[in-house]
């Protein structure tokens, strides 16, 4: 067998563990819940006016903040249990090769990614469809941005919104391949993320971290329901570059733990 199926056989069994875990449907549950009160901060209505700007504030609730954290943690719980437990070396036994085993995690990591933008999406304009209007954008009025407009503009920002979030996946899966203590692999995840957070501009390093990035995605979309006309370029390339590189970083220095490691618990 290849080197792509032992990695895709290892990824289906990777789904299958997750889709029997309760912390995994945690998430949806979450996510929907932070999109469903929403409202309450940023009110809509059916009145005639288009209620994109809830959208864009939901998205980024339930993706930047809720669904960021969870990325995260669960990126980092992702190896540390089998490294503890010494299961990690019966995943070996298949036979599956140390860095394959690391690229299954990922691709969980990653798809579970995918799932938090396709989930905040969906609610936030399943909700906007039920209590608000989606009529396009008008401007003295003049109709500046049909509904159409506005939902491409919207995907668009929800495959950028991938990379920085792949990005967080890979970071959570690094840490997690560096100790054996779940707890310790979930709090060196989030602390090194808030510490980072805090330094990042008194130390002028922000441009180089994807960390910066997350919140970008969404500004053309969010823009464009306030009438504007901003720009993809050059931050859209920003987005895309600055995470892919990271991304690489931390799936390289991933394997390369595991393949140092002693499996044994």
């Amino acid at each position: 067998m290849t080197a792509m199926g032992r990695i895709w056989n290892a990824y289906k069994v990777e789904l299958t563990k997750a889709a029997r875990s309760r912390y995994t449907w945690l998430l949806p549950l979450l996510l929907i819940a932070t999109v469903c009160l929403m409202p309450l901060s940023q009110p809509i209505a059916r009145d005639g006016a288009a209620d994109y700007r809830f959208i864009g504030y939901a998205t980024r609730a339930a993706v930047n903040i809720v669904g960021l954290i969870m990325l995260v943690a669960y990126s980092a719980a992702l190896i540390s249990p089998e490294l503890g437990s010494g299961t990690a070396c019966m995943s070996l036994l298949r036979p599956l090769h140390r860095h394959e085993f690391v690229a299954a995690k990922l691709l969980l990591g990653f798809t579970y990614a995918a799932v938090i933008v396709v989930i905040a999406g969906a609610a936030s304009w399943i909700v906007a469809a039920l209590f608000g209007d989606l009529t396009g954008v008008s401007y003295g009025g003049e109709a500046v941005y049909s509904n159409l407009s506005m939902l491409c503009a919207y995907l668009l920002g929800l495959v950028l919104a991938l990379f920085p979030l792949c990005s967080s996946a890979a970071y959570g899966v690094m840490v997690s391949s560096m100790t054996r203590s779940t707890g310790a692999a979930v709090g060196s995840a989030v602390g090194v993320w808030v510490l980072l957070d805090v330094v990042k501009y008194p130390l002028r390093i922000a441009p180089f971290l994807f960390s910066t990035w997350v919140e970008t995605p969404w500004n053309v979309f969010v823009g464009r329901a306030d009438g504007l006309d901003p720009e993809w370029l050059p931050d859209a390339a920003m987005v895309v570059v600055v995470s892919l590189v990271w991304t690489v970083i931390f799936s390289v220095a991933a394997a390369f733990s595991v393949s140092r490691r002693n499996l044994q618990a």
